[in-house]
């Protein structure tokens, strides 16, 4: 038998060494309360092999979870946000969608990033939106931007056991923003985008949900003071 033969035959196979994206998906590790913010109650969880935490946080939205993500669904690719230069939606399907962002970042130099996104029902009228990155199926790298090596995350929808017709809506998000910017200088600002995420989704439904209705009656003006 040829030596390299034996060798296959005699040494163990090399394990694939499980991504940071596997990582955050598989975790079981034990959430912990990290700070409120802005009413909002801030958890985080580390991520094994990672300086970077994991981060959740809940709302309650006054719309069915089933029309919930329908909405979010069908405006994720329009819906850019203030940060996003660019977005070039790859493939489009009835529960996948493939995108390719360009994004400006304060201080640090701009990053890009290709993010699948994924529409899954779970039965019982939970929903969830994951989101992660998947840069080799996207565009290569550009020189004027920092490529985000790994971004994980989903929204949860679920009932709201207190409020017919309602919403409990859990997000959580992990990404690692690539180049050399110190875990300690981007905790914060993870954290901070993970609320505006939640308060931007809130104040659009909101916006949305008084604007389909009809204004008041305005009351009567009150007397005028005697002269």
């Amino acid at each position: 038998m040829a030596l390299c033969g034996l060798l296959s035959v005699c040494l163990p196979k090399t394990a694939r060494a499980e991504s940071v994206i596997e990582i955050v998906a598989s975790s079981t590790e034990p959430w912990q309360k990290h700070k409120t913010k802005r009413g909002y109650s801030v958890e985080k969880r580390p991520v094994r092999g990672s300086p970077f935490y994991e981060y959740r946080a809940s709302t309650q939205i006054a719309l069915p979870p089933a029309k919930l993500i329908e909405d979010m669904w069908q405006t994720v690719t329009t819906r850019t946000g203030s940060v996003v230069m660019k977005r070039q939606v790859l493939k489009r399907a009835e529960t996948e969608l493939l995108i390719y962002d360009q994004i400006k970042t304060p201080v640090v130099s701009d990053r890009d990033y290709t993010l699948r996104l994924r529409k899954v029902a779970l039965g019982n009228d939970r929903f969830q939106m994951i989101f992660e990155t998947a840069n080799e199926l996207g565009p290569g790298p550009d020189p004027h931007f920092v490529r985000i090596p790994a971004i994980r995350g989903c929204w949860l929808i679920e009932p709201l056991p207190s409020a017919k017709e309602s919403s409990h809506v859990t997000y959580q998000s992990y990404s690692d923003p690539g180049g050399s910017v110190p875990s300690f200088v981007i905790h914060g600002a993870q954290v901070d985008q993970l609320i505006k995420n939640i308060e931007t989704l809130v104040t659009r439904l909101e916006s949305a949900r008084i604007g389909s209705t009809p204004a008041p009656t305005p009351a009567p003006a009150p007397p005028a003071p005697p002269t």
